[in-house]
């Protein structure tokens, strides 16, 4: 039997609802903001909550302490 015929549903958990996952975001942009030198804290942090990726990461952008320019792919891998 394919998985397509015996699949009976697909649970998405998209805002935390199921899983909290605010957590591992946060181990994840701190980890990420470490490795570029930009401080991070879980005050900051709370600023990301419901904010698309590339938005949060342009956020995290403009907390180093001189301008950041990094290419649209650059950036996109960074996110």
């Amino acid at each position: 039997m394919s998985i397509a015929k015996s699949l009976k549903a697909v649970i998405f958990d998209l805002d935390g609802v199921i899983t909290d996952t605010a957590e591992y975001h946060y181990q994840a942009w701190k980890a990420t903001a470490t490795k570029l030198g930009i401080p991070f804290t879980r005050e900051f942090n709370e600023n990301l909550k419901g904010v698309s990726r590339m938005d949060s990461l342009m956020l995290l952008l403009s907390q180093a302490e001189t301008p950041v320019n990094y290419s649209e792919g650059e950036l996109v891998q960074l996110a």
